[in-house]
């Protein structure tokens, strides 16, 4: 898996009974200093995963940030 830079660009959304809604789009470091809630989720910081609707939890965000 590669590691996004924390400067990467990520729109979070909250996961409603019957859609998401999107709440903001942060870098990687804001998105991972956000609450932790499940029902947030981000897309994929590589833009062409993003682009085609790919999101993931918190718990694989964390694995791209650089520790």
């Amino acid at each position: 898996m590669e590691i996004a830079r924390t400067e990467s660009i990520v729109e979070v959304s909250i996961n409603g009974a019957f859609e998401r809604r999107a709440i903001g789009i942060m870098n990687l470091r804001q998105a991972l200093d956000l609450p932790d809630m499940p029902s947030l989720s981000y897309t994929h910081p590589d833009p062409v995963k993003a682009a085609a609707g790919i999101v993931v939890t918190r718990r694989e965000l964390e694995r791209f940030a650089p520790v």
